[in-house]
C-alpha cells in the first residue's frame, strides 16, 4: 500500500527521495532564515526544540528504510512522522513571513507579534514529532 500524504497516495520511492529531502530542505532553509533575524527569544526557542537534528534523524530514518507491504504499521508510522515534519515546515514559514512583515512595522516593540501563535504550535508540533520518532524506534525493534 502507498503512502498518503496532503491527500495523495505516493510510492515509498517518492516519498523517501523527492518529498521527505524536499520537506527537509524547507525546513533548513526556514530556521537558517529565521535565526538570521536574531531574535533572541526565537533562536533560543529553536535551539531548545532542536528541531534540525531530529529532521536530520527523521531523513536518515526514511533513507535507510524501503517500503515494505509487510510492515504496514511501521509503515504507516514513517508516514505519520513524515506528516508532522510537513506542519512543522509549514510553522516556520509562516514565523519567517510574520518576522519580516514585523520587521517593517513602527513601534513594533509595543505591537503583539503574530508569530507568536506559530511558536507555540511549533512547540506542540516538536513534541509530536518527539512522539511519533519514538514510536517508529519501537516498532523498528519489534520487526
Amino acid at each position: 500500500m502507498p503512502f498518503l500524504t496532503t491527500g495523495i497516495l505516493l510510492t515509498s520511492e517518492v516519498v523517501s527521495k523527492d518529498i521527505i529531502s524536499g520537506t527537509s530542505l524547507k525546513i533548513y532553509n526556514s530556521l537558517s532564515g529565521i535565526s538570521e533575524f536574531d531574535l533572541e527569544h526565537v533562536n533560543q526557542l529553536l535551539e531548545e526544540l532542536d528541531l534540525f537534528k531530529k529532521i536530520e534523524i527523521v531523513e536518515s530514518l526514511f533513507e535507510n528504510n524501503k517500503y515494505d507491504l509487510s510492515k504496514k504499521t511501521y509503515n504507516m508510522a514513517l508516514n505519520n512522522l513524515h506528516e508532522i515534519s510537513e506542519k512543522i515546515s509549514k510553522e516556520l514559514e509562516d514565523i519567517h513571513k510574520d518576522i519580516e512583515y514585523t520587521k517593517t512595522l513602527y513601534f513594533r516593540s509595543f505591537r503583539t507579534h503574530k508569530y507568536m501563535k506559530h511558536l507555540d504550535n511549533l512547540k506542540k508540533f516538536s513534541n509530536i514529532l518527539d512522539k511519533r520518532l519514538e514510536l517508529v524506534v519501537k516498532l523498528s525493534t519489534m520487526n
